[in-house]
């Protein structure tokens, strides 16, 4: 009995190895100002919300790409410091990154900027975020995510389904993804939107067709262009279907596979491990 406990905390303990869990640890809120803008490609309107700890009026100003003044308000936060406007921008002529200012008070802690991209008076589905509060921390089991782009790729074996999962530490961007060939083609170029909220990305890439049929090694990057950060994964493919590595499904099978192994010799009285 006391070998089935060893081995049952053994297969335990590599399958903890195997297996990731994410928990959130929110920095306190000292003092700062957050906005998004929000448009939609469908609608004239941008709507701007945004969270401050102070309770003066929010100046808002709109520049074209020119750096022309186009729109202008004030709003002032609620009692639990949310506040929001909006503008129509079906009347703007230039295209180009608009900026939207938002300013609270005389300190450039309390200036805050967001672009949105208008083309012939509408504008390109956007959702654009920037904060100065201190940033949440994400545990990932042990480890500090402590910024830039991490990414992951899961597949079961045989299957034609690629599984990315991501997080990056800055949510206004989109995540383009890259797939390469073994021989160095490009295959696929994807835009992946990034969770406001924690800067979580996920995207399912299928296999399939002429563009994935050779064998090897796969490249799947992970970029926003405009700061600079950069990631990939490989995954490999044979005869158009995943062959990923010794992974976390397979740890987590093998676990099983000896614990069910010992408890059957167990009750069978088969000795598996040699007694001296």
């Amino acid at each position: 009995m006391n070998t089935v406990c060893l081995v049952v905390v053994m297969a335990l303990a590599i399958a903890a190895l195997g297996s990731v869990s994410v928990f959130w640890a929110e920095a306190a809120e000292s003092q700062g100002m957050i906005i998004t803008a929000t448009a939609n490609s469908d609608s004239p309107i941008v709507v701007v919300t945004g969270h401050t700890i102070k309770d003066d009026p929010v100046l808002f100003k709109t520049l074209s790409p020119t750096n022309n003044l186009v729109w202008a308000d004030q709003v002032h936060p609620d009692d639990v410091g949310e506040f929001e406007t909006s503008f129509n921008i079906s009347g703007l002529t230039e295209n180009g990154l608009y900026t939207i200012v938002a300013n609270q008070g005389l300190t450039e802690l309390y200036e805050l900027k967001v672009k949105v991209n208008v083309v012939d008076g509408a504008a390109i589905d956007t959702v654009a975020t920037q904060s100065n509060f201190e940033r949440a921390v994400a545990m990932v089991g042990t480890d500090l995510f402590a910024g830039g782009i991490e990414m992951t790729a899961e597949a079961m074996e045989g299957s034609d389904t690629i599984y990315i999962t991501g997080q990056t530490d800055i949510r206004n961007k989109h995540v383009t993804l890259t797939v390469y060939a073994p021989n160095g083609n490009v295959i696929s170029v994807d835009q992946v939107r990034v969770n406001l909220l924690d800067g979580l990305f996920y995207h399912e890439l299928m296999i399939g067709g002429p563009l994935w049929s050779q064998d090897g090694d796969y490249t799947v990057m992970a970029q926003q262009d405009e700061i600079g950060y950069e990631t990939s994964v490989t995954v490999g493919i044979q005869d158009g279907v995943a062959i990923p590595e010794f992974g976390t499904v397979a740890v987590l099978v093998l676990a099983v596979a000896i614990v069910a192994i010992v408890a059957i010799s167990s009750r069978s009285g088969l000795n598996i491990i040699p007694r001296f």
